[in-house]
């Protein structure tokens, strides 16, 4: 069960904060010229939190307590960046008036659409890593030491 979790984060890391991420950060700086400095640095910002996230989710997927505290960091700020871009990008394009073509839908429904599934990795990635943790915890970190023979005494034997 814990595998197939784990192929499951994988499938939508791999799909909404790497690709979706990625092309919608790429369009708005692609697009520089027309929308300005201002909305291609929230593409670079929409970018850079995909790359926080899937490295985030990467490291959970080990069992060291290090890359899991890690992990924890990496994907909360990526989803924190990515949330905050999300919300400066469907704010101007919702003041600026953009819309699709096509169907006259708000252009700041395609983008919630598109970049707000990143929350289901994040979430999946932050659960494995604490799991991970608490496992780290309960294992010792020395091995068992058998005391010697004369320390033993009838109130302590071997502990």
């Amino acid at each position: 069960m814990k595998k197939i979790l784990k192929f499951i984060m994988l499938i939508f890391t791999a799909f909404y904060p790497f690709f979706m991420n990625f092309f919608a950060g790429a369009g708005l700086i692609y697009n520089k010229s027309s929308y300005g400095e201002d909305i291609a640095l929230i593409g670079f910002f929409i970018i850079f939190s995909g790359l926080l996230i899937c490295s985030g989710v990467i490291m959970c997927l080990f069992r060291k307590k290090i890359l899991n505290v890690i992990s924890l960091v990496c994907t909360f700020s990526g989803l924190l960046i990515c949330l905050i871009m999300i919300y400066l990008i469907c704010s101007h394009a919702d003041n600026a008036g953009w819309s699709d073509n096509y169907t006259m839908n708000p252009v700041s429904d395609m983008y919630k659409s598109r970049l707000l599934p990143v929350i289901f990795p994040t979430i999946l990635s932050q659960i494995t890593a604490i799991v991970n943790i608490k496992k780290s915890f309960r294992t010792p970190l020395t091995p068992y030491v058998r005391r010697p023979h004369a320390l033993r005494t009838p109130e302590f034997p071997d502990l």
